[in-house]
């Protein structure tokens, strides 16, 4: 059953034109494929302004990194008056899922997919999911069924991803699993392309360079040294209980690469990092060959999860960023990661 959106009485108009122009005027570039996608996202908000029983399809914001999918989606969940609406990170929200179905009481007969997806239905009718992309199975057949659910009770979605919707996969095997979910999200998603638009990123002034380059054989420890001396904060502290880390002085933790993506780790341990550390030294990121596909997906959600959080990046590595993960199943998803790493560190993206 659908649930209604809960819009307050004598709401006031969305414009999102309106907001779109005060960015342009704040120093963004024009962007043909950014004004085709706020024209689009404008018929959204007032389809769902009009008829609050019959939820429209949501929308698919894709294009390669730096295309301003991210802000978009913010200018249309903050113009939305609607009570019940959430914009969420998509790491965060698996792992909120995940968190959530551990903790239900077991209970003979229940369908506990059914009862989240009328938790989350009931928080937001409109949901706003940023960085939307799947590497492993687990995730996708929980988000298969969730996602089912929450349309039927009315959800309406809008995503933003540097992949379209047909291409959302691309860890290789087992495909077939993953078909259900992509075909119920090309069922209620229609797609945008930005993939034509400026990269704002290129528009950005750099960092200073935190991606030390050395050559095979190079220690990279005295100038590691130097910027963890320089962002760290307080004391020498342990490191969580899950990591060997190098140094952990206050709020930075230095670690090398094979601690951080070639062990068991996932994305509960790496948010629980983005929460304890402002600044996160990487040493020692080696070019990633196709075997090693674990680690590099490793990487890529470690980057993500830094990302999102604001947080300091600081990596060695012998190779650019665009050279880490060049084959094999994670290449496609690390393009994105090494864009990240580049904006993050001031690093040519070579």
């Amino acid at each position: 059953m659908a649930i209604p959106l809960q819009v307050p009485h004598n709401a006031p108009h969305v414009d999102l034109f309106k907001r779109y122009t005060t960015l342009l005027a704040g120093g963004w570039q024009a962007d043909l494929s950014q004004a085709a996608a706020v024209t689009r996202l404008q018929s959204l908000a007032n389809a769902l302004m009009s008829d609050l029983h019959n939820p429209p399809k949501g929308l698919w914001l894709h294009g390669p990194p730096g295309r301003g999918k991210s802000r978009l989606l913010d200018l249309f969940m903050e113009a939305l008056p609607i009570q019940t609406k959430r914009r969420v990170h998509f790491h965060q929200f698996m792992d909120e899922m995940h968190r959530r179905l551990h903790g239900m009481e077991p209970q003979p007969g229940v369908d506990y997919i059914a009862r989240l997806a009328h938790d989350v239905s009931q928080q937001a009718t409109v949901l706003g999911f940023d960085e939307f992309y799947l590497t492993n199975l687990p995730d996708a057949m929980l988000l298969g069924r969730l996602m089912q659910a929450l349309f039927k009770r009315g959800t309406v979605v809008v995503a933003t991803s540097n992949w379209a919707l047909p291409d959302l996969f691309q860890g290789g095997l087992h495909r077939d699993r993953f078909m259900p979910l992509l075909r119920t999200l090309q069922t209620h998603l229609d797609p945008i392309n930005l993939a034509e638009g400026i990269d704002y990123r290129h528009l950005q002034s750099s960092h200073n360079n935190q991606y030390i380059l050395t050559t095979p054989g190079e220690s990279a420890e005295g100038q590691l040294s130097v910027l963890f001396e320089e962002f760290a904060q307080g004391p020498d502290v342990p490191a969580p209980s899950f990591l060997t880390a190098r140094r952990v002085r206050g709020n930075a933790l230095w670690c090398t690469f094979p601690e951080l993506c070639e062990k068991a780790l996932g994305r509960t341990e790496y948010q629980q990092l983005a929460k304890m550390y402002d600044t996160v030294v990487i040493e020692g990121v080696p070019p990633l060959t196709p075997r090693e596909a674990d680690a590099a997906l490793r990487l890529a959600t470690l980057v993500d999860i830094l990302y999102e959080n604001r947080s300091r990046l600081v990596i060695s590595s012998t190779v650019g960023p665009s050279h880490i993960c060049e084959s094999g199943p994670a290449a496609e998803v690390f393009r994105r990661t090494a864009s990240r790493l580049s904006e993050m560190t001031g690093a040519n993206n070579t």
